[in-house]
């Protein structure tokens, strides 16, 4: 059962409080954005799921203790990717691989993971060039296919959905959901909360919003009493939808256009 849970959960580093009392449940195979103002503890988060970090409190994944004992365990529940540098491989096919080897993965089940990338994904033009010559659109989708290939309960991201247009967030969308991946997206751009079922929001040690991820959209007061910024279109939208003029929050430009010209 993918669950993560966080139970009081106490975090300090160089005598700072970051977490205090920290408590959190994510539902069974359900996706989260965790958003915040810079400084609020949104990567250190996302550490601490991963095991990296010690900590007082207990935190668990899919029933698993994240502790150093456990670190191998964690692994294959959640992996986390935190830039796009850093390569093991010179090509991308040979990136792609690599996870897939290390497991011992025979090499036909290998090839049909890499097929699997084909269906989703225009891979083919790079499948076979150095990683170094590719954009950093490429570098940040084969970054995030090499953890995902071999497939996680859960991927955690750091700010890295914002390298890619809304076709291809929506493409790595449906390769997770194919592949049984949920996703932990780390962004502190708010309107890609709308690519995960829930939301938290980090404010001065606590969370200080938590819900369905449309719901905190809604709380446009309070993100901005704490710094948080929604894109014009979103924040339009609410103003619009105040004056009865269109009948629902839009979460994107294509669809503020749409709902106004209906």
């Amino acid at each position: 059962m993918s669950t993560i849970r966080i139970n009081e959960l106490d975090y300090s580093y160089n005598d700072n409080c970051i977490f205090s009392d920290l408590n959190y449940y994510l539902k069974k195979d359900k996706s989260l954005s965790i958003i915040g103002p810079s400084g609020s503890g949104k990567t250190t988060l996302l550490k601490l799921l991963n095991g990296e970090l010690e900590y007082d409190g207990n935190i668990s994944i899919s029933g698993v203790d994240v502790d150093i004992d456990n670190k191998n365990k964690i692994n294959e529940k959640l992996a986390v990717v935190y830039d796009i540098d850093n390569f093991v491989n010179e090509k991308v096919i040979d990136e792609l691989r690599y996870a897939l080897e290390n497991i011992n993965m025979n090499p036909k089940d290998i090839s049909e993971k890499i097929n699997e990338l084909y269906m989703f994904f225009d891979i083919k033009r790079i499948i076979n060039k150095p990683i170094s010559i590719l954009s950093t659109k490429d570098k940040a989708l084969v970054k995030i296919l090499s953890y995902a290939i071999y497939g996680p309960e859960y991927i955690g991201l750091d700010d890295l959905l914002g390298y890619f247009d809304e076709r291809t967030k929506l493409l790595l969308l449906n390769y997770f959901n194919f592949k049984g991946i949920r996703l932990i997206n780390v962004t502190s751009n708010i309107e890609d909360i709308i690519y995960t079922d829930y939301t938290i929001c980090l404010y001065d040690k606590i969370i200080a919003i938590e819900g369905k991820s449309l719901d905190v959209v809604k709380e446009e007061k309070l993100l901005k009493r704490l710094g948080l910024s929604l894109p014009f279109y979103v924040d339009l939208s609410i103003q619009l939808k105040l004056y009865g003029l269109i009948n629902k929050i839009c979460l994107s430009k294509e669809e503020l256009v749409s709902n106004i010209w209906r």
